[in-house]
Parts: structure tokens; sequence; C-alpha cells
């Protein structure tokens, strides 16, 4: 789950513990930080909901349908189902991050905007998606999609009007997008674990191919030395290390 908790543009080492409901946090600018937000159970659901450019910590719990927001003051709000999974990003364009779910088994997106307005609903995706919101048309705002495991192929619902079908990525790869190359566009891209190799295909064209990484690993893309462009990174369970490959 890295995040920029500090404001400086960097993604922050970051780890919950289910089992304690721990926090453990370093930050890029140092020092270790041990924060309780949380049960066992929970959905970790980090963002920046109140606009302050500083990630917040954040759950969902789906025995509730409630979230619950560490920020001043502490937000406790329901929204959702035990069928739904967390999927908090700014698609209102803002510059905060908006309650939203996703339903595994009915492919329902709910987003409530945290600028105003009614929650609405979208129906986008089927059982079994994988649900990957990101900005991909560059329009500061995120895009609802979905990531298909049996098919590769990446659906996208653009902020800005219509949809695109891009196959990418092949049954039991691990889709990673992120702005890799700085263009303020998310890329497509996945991590294949059989392989550790990273497949991405370049909002700006092109594509790239790049072995990082082991088959149990865990792929943790972000910008963590705030050079503008996401960082090729991996968590590795066994040993608690974290691999990052710095794009410059």
């Amino acid at each position: 789950m890295p995040e920029d908790y500090d404001g400086d543009k960097a993604a922050d080492l970051t780890v919950w513990r289910p089992t304690e409901g721990n926090w453990y946090l370093l930050p890029s600018t140092g020092g270790l930080s041990i924060r309780s937000w949380g049960l066992q159970g929970d959905r970790p659901a980090p963002a920046d909901y109140d606009g302050d450019g500083r990630a917040d910590l954040a759950i969902f719990r789906p025995s509730l349908g409630t979230w619950f927001i560490q920020i001043s003051p502490f937000v406790v709000e329901n929204f959702g189902s035990s069928l739904d999974f967390p999927v908090p990003k700014d698609y209102d364009g803002d510059g905060k991050a908006d309650l939203a779910t996703f339903h595994r088994l009915l492919g329902v997106w709910n987003i409530k905007p945290s600028g105003g307005g009614d929650m609405f609903q979208v129906q986008w995706g089927q059982n079994g998606d994988i649900p990957v919101p990101a900005d991909y048309d560059g329009d500061g705002k995120a895009d609802i999609a979905i990531w298909r495991p049996r098919d590769g192929n990446w659906y996208i619902l653009f902020s800005s009007g219509g949809f695109r079908i891009t196959q990418w990525g092949l049954s039991g790869d691990i889709p990673a997008v992120a702005d890799y190359d700085g263009d303020e566009f998310a890329d497509l891209a996945i991590w294949r674990p059989n392989e550790g190799n990273w497949y991405i295909l370049f909002s700006s064209g092109g594509l790239l191919v790049t072995q990082w990484g082991l088959p149990n690993d865990r792929p943790v893309p972000a910008d963590y030395n705030g050079d503008g462009t996401a960082d090729l990174a991996v968590w590795r369970p066994g040993d608690g290390t974290w691999y990052i490959l710095f794009g410059k």
C-alpha cells in the first residue's frame, strides 16, 4: 500500500498488518511510524480524502459496510456491503479521494463524490474482474476500469466520454497500472509472476518488458523517488523486503 503519507511527492513504504490492525510507515523523509487503525477482516483503503496532499489511513469494514478514515475530524460512514471492494480515487477531479466500491460479483460501481452531488452507480464489469481505476485520459479524474483475467482485456470507461478495450496480459498475470513515463496518463501494465516480468504499454507509445521480481512477490509500483514516474517494485512476503528499481 505505498502512498505519499508525508506530502513530499514520493511514495512511502507501508505495511498494514491485519492480525494487529497496525500500520507500519517508513516515510521517504526518514523515521518509522506505527499507527493502529483497523481490525482483522478490514480492507485497507488509504488515499488523500481531504485534499492536503498526503494520504490518509483508512479501512473499509465489509462486515458493516463502513468506512473509517483517519482525518480531522474522523470520518465514519456507511457506504457499501460485505461483497464490495473499496476503490477510492478522485473521480470528480476536486483533488480529494471519493468513497467508492466495486461489487466483484455483479460488476457494479458505487461512487460518492467528495465534491458534492448524489451517489451514482455504474455497471462496468463482470464476476471475476479486477478493478483498476486510474486517470487514463489525463483529465485529472479517475476513470472506471477493470482488467479481465480470463481474456487479458482492459475495459476502460473514460470520465471524458467513450470507452476503450485493449488486450494486454494473460490469465495469471497481476495488473500493475501506474504512470511509468511521467505524462500524467496511467499506463497499462501487468506483472507476470511465473516469469517475474513486467509488461508495460505506455500511453505515450511503445512498450517495455523488464524482469524484476520472483514468483511469490507482490507488485507495488509507485513513485518512490518523487521524479514524477512510477518505479518498478515488488514486496517479498517471505522476508518482508522491498525491491525497487528506480526509473530515473
